[in-house]
């Protein structure tokens, strides 16, 4: 998992409620950090201590929300991204 995380870690998610930046993982998914003041509609993870998290320091604060992401709507968003990249290019 953490040569993965390695490869997406602070890559921007998009939803249409809120994105949030690749910032952690945990055994099985990804984590992304969101600042944001409105917490409605959104269904964010309090972290305890005792879950099996790793977060990176630059986001370990309370401004922060954190929300779980899995790995394929991440590869889908970069390979969104790098298609819009490389049809503008032409």
């Amino acid at each position: 998992m953490e040569r993965l995380f390695n490869q997406y870690k602070e890559k921007v998610v998009t939803h249409p409620n809120y994105s949030g930046v690749v910032c952690g993982y945990d055994d099985s998914r990804f984590i992304l950090a969101v600042e944001t003041h409105n917490d409605k509609g959104i269904f964010f993870r309090r972290l305890r201590k005792d879950d099996n998290a790793f977060i990176l320091d630059e986001y370990k604060d309370h401004k922060y929300r954190y929300v779980y992401e899995d790995e394929s709507v991440i590869l889908k968003q970069i390979r969104n991204n790098d298609n819009q990249n490389s049809t503008s290019n032409i």
